[in-house]
């Protein structure tokens, strides 16, 4: 396989909030080991929306892009079940399970998802409230897993909707959020389920990031802790001027545009023994897993 050239490296810590929020974060940089940059918002915030209209502007400039998104981009697809515990049979591939998501919740502002976890045939699927229920499953994809044995993180399950993650929650408004950019017919390829043809939106998982950089999964609270972090990872400091108030979200965008630079150029990122098996296909993989 050719390893994929780009020009720039975007990533974006993600929120599946609903209302008022400030838990995305936008960060880019450049080949080479210029420091990342933050993106400003177009209003106080960035919203889902705001996402989405951003990046189908910077892919219709038709540059090369590697735009990690953080949230998962499938729901796990189960030996002899398949999606959503076996409820939904027909549909049997990932585009048709973003389908689903969109059709149960297309009247959402702000690309929502409560229709589609209050959907009575499976919202007992999801953890929303309290202690975990007795009979709760914990469902976890392929990449999950791979990704605890690699890094001895814990990425959690989509079912899992309630706590500071709201992975569930983040990761259903962001296949919206995916669904409407493939269906506009963007020149980008969602990785690993299409060839990369010039632009490619991967999966990230930050914590991985800053494992790789520091060896613990805790949060960078500081310019000098990212800034010692991210040399790790060949970039070179950014100056505190430039940073202002850093928050976490902030700090995992940071760390996450120079670790997706960092990996794409190695063959084994993209090569991975599982990337056509018929589960990563369905399930989707994080990207530097491996």
């Amino acid at each position: 396989m050719t390893i994929p050239h780009f020009d720039e490296f975007i990533a974006i810590d993600w929120s599946g909030a609903a209302g008022r929020y400030n838990g995305i974060a936008v960060a880019c940089c450049r080949p080479g080991r210029r420091p990342p940059s933050l993106v400003e918002p177009p209003g106080r915030y960035w919203t889902r929306t705001d996402i989405a209209d951003w990046l189908e502007d910077r892919l219709n400039r038709r540059r090369p892009l590697l735009i990690g998104l953080d949230f998962a981009f499938s729901f796990p697809f189960e030996r002899d079940l398949g999606y959503l515990g076996g409820l939904v049979p027909a549909v049997d591939d990932v585009f048709s399970l973003w389908s689903l998501i969109e059709s149960s919740s297309r009247d959402e502002h702000d690309f929502g998802c409560a229709s589609f976890i209050n959907n009575p045939n499976y919202e007992y699927l999801f953890w929303r409230s309290g202690t975990k229920p007795s009979s709760w499953v914990e469902r976890k994809r392929r990449t999950e897993h791979a990704c605890a044995e690699a890094t001895s993180t814990r990425p959690d399950t989509l079912y899992k909707l309630l706590h500071s993650k709201q992975v569930g929650k983040a990761s259903i408004t962001g296949i919206r959020v995916l669904h409407r950019i493939r269906s506009r017919g963007n020149a980008v390829a969602i990785w690993p389920f299409e060839a990369i043809r010039s632009s490619a939106i991967v999966e990230i998982y930050p914590t991985m990031f800053r494992k790789m950089a520091t060896g613990s999964v805790a949060k960078l609270r500081n310019v000098g802790d990212l800034n010692e972090a991210m040399g790790r990872l060949g970039s070179r400091p950014m100056p505190n001027v430039a940073v202002g108030n850093l928050s976490d979200h902030d700090a995992d965008a940071l760390i996450s545009a120079v670790g997706l630079r960092a990996i794409a150029p190695k063959a084994e990122t993209w090569t991975f023994s599982e990337r056509m098996s018929s589960v990563v296909q369905r399930e989707g993989w994080i990207f530097g897993v491996s």
